[in-house]
């Protein structure tokens, strides 16, 4: 339901936009409205590819089979093995709507500045002026093309792809899998979806979250300059536990198909990259 509330949503302010092109085709930019689009396609793939696409059922104490089921996953050997991300609470249903709210807000006021460019009216561009907002992230540049190109090309891809070829077995939570995937994309490399998640997270931060970007237009100008002054600080910590939490899910997925799979798992390891062929 979220899913379908989200694309009406964007596609409402798509129709919105394109009925403006329209309208104002004498002064509106074939290449502003191409990447005020793409941004909000690049915000609807995003989600797609966060969404967890087996969240776990609802319980249903008086129904047999959730009982069956419920005791057969409470003796299953996967429940024994450490999940930092359930802990987390990242599998719950509800974690892809919590981080949707601000990127799609921030998407959707980056697609109207990138439109209005470079009339943007007061009421959209905010504090943006006084804070110094960069062309460069309202226009067609390498500061767009390069985080929209990997969303495309890259991010989501890599997500929807092991979405489809894992099927029931690609959960957010730990749990083992029915037979271990070595064909495919997974004959190259053993974790394309942590390579998509990475890539996602990061693409949309260069998009959305530079403080001569979008947020230029949100934050007041004191504390504009105070968050500048510790941006190279702030930023590569935030980077850093971001990627710490990837590689300890990694570990924690590969310590369980080591127990479940044995050998055969061991020979796949070593056959194959992590999440860059021939390279990591």
């Amino acid at each position: 339901m979220s899913l379908i509330l989200l694309v009406a949503f964007l596609t409402s302010t798509f129709s919105h936009l394109t009925s403006q092109i329209q309208h104002n085709a004498s002064r509106m930019s074939v290449f502003q409205a191409s990447l005020s689009v793409a941004i909000l396609a690049s915000t609807v793939g995003t989600y797609l590819g966060l969404l967890n696409p087996n969240p776990k059922p609802p319980q249903q104490p008086g129904d047999p089979d959730e009982r069956h089921h419920h005791h057969h996953q409470k003796q299953a050997p996967p429940q024994q093995h450490a999940d930092s991300i359930r802990w987390m609470l990242l599998t719950h249903k509800h974690t892809p709507k919590f981080v949707l709210l601000p990127l799609a807000l921030l998407s959707l006021h980056l697609a109207a500045l990138s439109y209005y460019h470079p009339h943007i009216p007061p009421s959209v561009l905010g504090h943006g002026a006084q804070n110094g907002l960069s062309a460069s992230l309202t226009t067609w540049s390498a500061s767009t093309l390069l985080p929209l190109s990997a969303i495309f090309l890259a991010g989501v891809p890599l997500r929807l792809g092991p979405y489809r070829s894992l099927g029931k077995n690609f959960t957010f939570h730990l749990t083992k899998p029915d037979q271990l995937k070595t064909t495919g994309i997974y004959s190259r490399v053993q974790h394309p979806s942590y390579t998509g998640v990475v890539v996602l997270v990061l693409s949309n931060v260069a998009l959305l979250a530079r403080l001569d970007g979008v947020l230029s237009c949100w934050v007041a100008p004191g504390w504009h300059e105070g968050l500048r002054a510790v941006q190279w600080v702030l930023g590569p910590v935030a980077c850093c536990v971001f990627l710490l939490g990837v590689w300890t899910r990694v570990r924690e997925e590969e310590r369980m198909l080591r127990a479940e799979f044995g050998e055969k798992w061991e020979r796949w390891h070593a056959s194959t990259a992590r999440f860059i062929p021939h390279v990591f």
